[in-house]
């Protein structure tokens, strides 16, 4: 019995780095992650946030926290977290009007998509796919979702 939970242990400690357990995205500031963005030619994720958004702190504790999300993010695009009472001339210029609201930019830094609302791990790992894809170019995310 003892050999077997020795061996659980193990495994259980040998697949932790495995499933990305303490990564974070790579939040970059605005003016930084656009440098960055072109510099590196790369699509953009824009997170608008706020302190007192339940929906927001939400989305910090579960979509990013998943593994997927946070190595494909920190992989294929530049990610921007903008708080929209401390930046709100930037909240303005996208015209955010609620929290968390999420934008995809391609590399020219037009909106690609837009996603409003608390996103869940599955549903933004898709359409983080579906933006570094390029299929927003040719169709909507139901066509993109048939295809896969």
């Amino acid at each position: 019995m003892r050999r077997i939970i020795v061996f659980m242990f193990m495994a259980v400690l040998i697949m932790l780095p495995c499933q990305g357990i303490g990564a974070v995205i790579d939040w970059k500031q605005f003016n930084e992650g656009i440098r960055l963005a072109q510099k590196q030619d790369k699509k953009i994720f824009l997170h608008f946030r706020t302190d007192w958004c339940g929906y927001c702190g939400q989305m910090e504790r579960v979509s990013f926290k998943d593994s997927a999300v946070v190595r494909f993010l920190n992989e294929n695009f530049v990610s921007i977290k903008v708080d929209g009472d401390k930046e709100k001339f930037i909240a303005e210029a996208y015209k955010v009007t609620g929290y968390p609201d999420n934008r995809f930019l391609d590399e020219k830094k037009e909106e690609a998509y837009r996603l409003p609302g608390f996103v869940d791990p599955m549903t933004l790992l898709f359409f983080l796919e579906y933006i570094q894809s390029d299929s927003f170019k040719t169709m909507d995310p139901m066509q993109y979702y048939k295809t896969r």
